[in-house]
């Protein structure tokens, strides 16, 4: 829809009889030189809130700077961003954002599906375009989205606030469904968002990877390996013969971003499902935010790119982040184990607890040694068939993700 990068909710909406718009009014609306002072505000542009998230984000969590938020807004190419600031007393009390992605059938492979039920929800969501609002950041797990105001704020209203402000913006872009993540939901809260009809129609996991203190080089994490999975790393790692691992300096990565995004995509297309998609500066854009902290490392063969991979490096974890690879090459040198090995390298020699290795391609990465974590998404929907919702909770409960074998490859 058509609007100002820059608009106040008004005060009258379809939310005026329910405990949200009574939440709001009575936290937020004043009175001001006899007019009303704006409660939210929302920007379709990080830069019409900068000074605003520059006073709340008082701990400088580098996900919530100006920067990152930018290179977010620049290159994920099929998001639309929305930011919320709510004030109190003419000061702003609370910053959180949104993205709002289009879903259609080509966000989904349907190859695994009989034909009957691709027909269907292709139909579906061609026809209905469907938006779906995702709080924080829709490509990680464990980012905050939000910043508030402690001395004016405690948790539970801080949450009780953004799902408010999140039912006000779903209900002014006409969204199909509201995902909710990464927030801290106590029972009470629970409780409140189970009497709006949020709910959690599966379980969503992660997979992790801890990093024991006496492991100082790979060759120590292989030793702690069964002779099966032993056996099986050596050969994986011996695939590399002929390929050279190195990482990325900022420069070298924007004179390689075409290439890098080209094997992006070969990985991302063959995905069951792709949220959203991010433009070819993506990854460079991230080396100028987060500098060391950021990773791209190259997989080269004969001095040609041939796969690579990106990680965040944090305190105390090392996070795998997107990957791409020529599936050729893939078939001779086993890339995708190879960047696995290659990522627990990193975070060995770093020091890190613990390497995060996202959602996807569970099986693969429980034979190296990983387990699932939950994670909870809270989601509510609106305009949409059960039949429809039925489905679309099953598609991802059954994905290949749901189908791996919880492993032990130690010793």
């Amino acid at each position: 829809m058509s609007r100002p990068a820059t608009s106040t909710i008004s005060i009258s909406s379809p939310y005026d009889n329910c405990l949200i718009a009574s939440c709001l009014k009575q936290m937020f609306t004043k009175t001001v030189k006899g007019k009303k002072e704006p409660a939210i505000t929302i920007s379709n542009r990080v830069t019409e809130v900068k000074t605003e998230l520059e006073q709340l984000n008082m701990g400088m969590v580098t996900e919530l700077t100006y920067g990152y938020l930018a290179a977010m807004e620049q290159t994920l190419t099929d998001s639309m961003f929305r930011y919320i600031v709510i004030y109190r007393n003419e000061a702003p009390v609370l910053f959180c954002y949104f993205q709002l992605v289009t879903l259609t059938s080509h966000n989904f492979s349907f190859e695994k599906n009989k034909s009957f039920v691709k027909s269907i929800f292709r139909l579906f969501l061609d026809l209905k375009k469907a938006k779906v609002l995702v709080s924080g950041n829709a490509l990680r797990n464990d980012i905050v989205g939000y910043t508030y105001n402690e001395s004016v704020l405690d948790e539970d209203e801080a949450m009780e606030i953004m799902v408010s402000a999140a039912e006000r913006l779903a209900d002014e872009e006409h969204v199909t469904a509201v995902i909710l993540k990464d927030l801290p939901v106590s029972k009470n809260v629970w409780k409140w968002m189970g009497s709006m009809n949020y709910h959690t129609p599966w379980n969503d996991q992660v997979m992790t990877l801890d990093v024991q203190a006496e492991w100082q080089s790979i060759e120590d994490y292989i030793s702690a390996l069964s002779r099966k999975y032993r056996t099986r790393a050596n050969k994986i790692l011996a695939t590399r013969k002929g390929i050279t691992i190195q990482a990325l300096t900022g420069d070298e990565i924007k004179k390689q971003q075409m290439a890098i995004h080209s094997l992006f995509l070969k990985v991302a297309e063959s995905q069951p499902f792709v949220l959203a998609h991010v433009g070819a500066a993506h990854f460079s854009r991230l080396k100028e935010v987060y500098g060391d902290n950021f990773e791209v490392i190259g997989f080269y063969k004969e001095n040609k790119l041939v796969g690579f991979y990106s990680g965040f490096v944090s305190d105390d974890a090392y996070e795998l982040y997107y990957i791409g690879f020529d599936y050729n090459a893939n078939t001779e040198h086993q890339l995708y184990f190879n960047i696995l090995f290659s990522g627990l390298e990193r975070a060995i020699r770093s020091g890190k607890k613990q390497l995060k290795l996202g959602r996807t391609s569970f099986d693969a990465k429980a034979s190296i040694g990983a387990k699932a974590a939950n994670t909870n998404y809270f989601i509510k929907t609106a305009n949409i068939s059960s039949v429809a919702i039925n489905w679309f909770a099953n598609y991802f409960s059954t994905m290949e993700d749901g189908k791996w074998k919880l492993r032990n490859p130690f010793k």
